[in-house]
């Protein structure tokens, strides 16, 4: 614990140290909340119209469909026509596919404006250019008929500049730079749980504006709730200044190939082992890939439960929105409260297992020390470790060192136990038992944030936003990769009346994931990262 004894006397070296270990440290733990509140309100805004946009493109392919052909007698439902089905279908499906291709590029850009304009530059981009692209669906949706609908599928492409995917990675990256090390698992779960919150409020609130005002309704209120946010985000967190390692290396080469950064993650490492020899590390490429096809099963999950609802169990359009409801509320209830407090439990009780004192580690040196430094730094290390009483250098030293092997351990089973909650749903007859399924589901959830804790832990500090980007980046390619690849499989299921087998292939590929997740490890105890630009030493005088 720190003292009261002023540890703050002037020395050469101290300030240099201090600047560079310890930025976390400024920030309490009312910025914390403070992002979360900002990850709940952004999520917020982004679902309002998820639900309605779905019927704006019905009522919009309709009124274009009759515009070419004759009315339908009067009394029934003029819209309920298996071609404007078909194109309504087809027009959601392409405004999925753009929105998940734009997002891609805008990984990307992202993780190039994090680096040179600093993270809550990067976070109001996010948030600003989506009110911008609310502003012209606006249009699109009082336009109607098939200008409206070309009008929405135009106005993704600002996708590019700043959308969902781009916010969740530039949010996740605000977390690791105000959040102490050990602590950054816990809550990269409650800001997903929190962001959960917000998609749930949302599909709710999106729904009741749109049956008590009109359909245009949740799109203006869509947009000054992304006003709000903006401003909320740029009068509440405090500005983080550029990590300079990240601006030179933002800055050192503007190739396309720059851009591609976070895919280098994934790439074998080289690590010096205690005794000098050098090993490949292969765990964030086993960890990335168990990640994919984690994603890849689970995704598709609360689709498929209100598809398998609807077509074998009869659930409605009412029944349906409890299910996912439920599903939605109890998984960010587990994220928010309970996921932070099993990896603390878990840590201590893998401590208390391997008879350690604190958290678990494996002692790495970290990369200011990894890399032969000039000798003027490494006397101010030992400057800094010979002080009596250390303000806070030591303590952000001992984090970069410390590996907690549980947040790993949770990856893996979590993912199995996902696995097998889904296969158990195979055997689901009664709708009792559906419900009981996606009230289960969401206590194996977790596997994404307790992932990107781990991947983290095997990075260097600058590397932070390339690897949230890198798992950010799978977890779209797998989300978009599950709604055709278990699209098809449902399909062909269905046509021989044996809908229930695709929640085994779900369990099937959860447990792929799970057997590739059990290879991977960190780096052995008392190795450091290897540095080839720093192979060659020059000859002794």
């Amino acid at each position: 614990m720190t003292s009261n004894k002023d540890t703050t006397q002037p020395s050469e070296t101290t300030p240099l140290i201090s600047s560079s270990t310890s930025k976390p440290k400024k920030y309490g733990t009312s910025i914390v909340y403070r992002a979360l509140v900002a990850g709940f309100m952004i999520s917020l805004s982004f679902s309002i119209t998820q639900v309605p946009i779905i019927y704006v493109f019905r009522l919009m392919t309709c009124e274009a469909y009759y515009t070419n052909h004759p009315l339908p007698p009067p009394g029934g439902d003029r819209c309920n026509n298996h071609q404007i089905e078909a194109s309504t279908a087809t027009a959601v499906s392409l405004l999925g596919v753009s929105t998940t291709f734009f997002g891609v590029i805008n990984l990307f850009i992202t993780g190039w404006t994090i680096k040179k304009l600093g993270i809550k530059s990067s976070l109001i981009i996010q948030v600003f250019w989506p009110a911008v692209r609310l502003a012209i669906q606006n249009v699109g949706v009082q336009t109607g008929g098939g200008m409206g609908i070309l009008i929405i599928q135009c106005s993704q492409i600002i996708n590019i500049i700043g959308g969902p995917a781009g916010y969740l990675l530039t949010l996740n990256s605000y977390i690791t730079e105000v959040v102490e090390h050990e602590a950054r698992t816990g809550v990269l779960g409650q800001l997903t749980g929190c962001t959960m919150f917000g998609t749930s409020l949302g599909y709710l609130i999106g729904g009741l504006l749109s049956d008590i005002f009109g359909i245009i309704a949740p799109f203006r209120v869509t947009l000054v709730l992304f006003l709000i946010s903006c401003c909320y985000v740029f009068f509440f967190l405090p500005w983080i200044p550029p990590n300079e390692d990240m601006e030179k290396k933002a800055s050192k080469k503007r190739t396309v190939l720059n851009f591609l950064g976070p895919l280098k993650m994934f790439a074998p490492q080289r690590w010096v082992l205690g005794d000098g020899r050098i090993q490949k590390e292969w765990g964030t490429l086993l960890l990335g890939s168990g990640v994919f096809f984690g994603v890849l099963a689970t995704s598709y999950v609360p689709v498929l439960l209100q598809m398998y609802s609807t077509d074998v169990l009869g659930f409605g359009t009412t029944e349906n929105g409890y299910l996912i409801s439920l599903n939605s509320l109890i998984r960010g209830i587990f994220l928010t409260l309970a996921f932070p407090r099993i990896i603390k439990a878990g840590r201590t009780w893998l401590d208390r297992r391997n008879g350690k004192k604190s958290g678990t580690n494996t002692p790495r040196t970290p990369d200011s020390e990894a890399t032969l430094t000039e000798p003027n730094q490494e006397i101010a290390v030992e400057a800094m470790e010979s002080e009596e009483e250390p303000r806070e250098t030591p303590k952000s030293a001992d984090d970069d060192r410390e590996t907690f092997h549980f947040d790993l351990m949770f990856t893996k089973y979590s993912l199995i136990a996902d696995g097998l909650i889904t296969g158990i749903a195979t055997f689901v007859t009664e709708g009792w038992q559906m419900y009981a399924v996606a009230m289960l589901l969401p206590f194996a959830s977790g596997t994404g944030s307790a992932a990107k804790g781990t991947i983290l832990q095997m990075c260097s500090a600058a590397e932070r936003s390339d690897a949230l980007g890198a798992i950010t980046l799978l977890e779209m390619i797998a989300r978009l990769l599950t709604t055709s690849v278990f699209g098809l499989i449902f399909a062909a299921f269905a046509n021989i009346g044996r809908t229930h087998f695709v929640f085994t292939c779900n369990a099937a590929v959860a447990t792929l994931g799970f057997i590739i997740l059990l290879f991977c490890k960190f780096p052995r105890e008392g190795s450091k990262r290897y540095v080839e630009e720093h192979d060659p030493e020059p000859a002794p005088a």
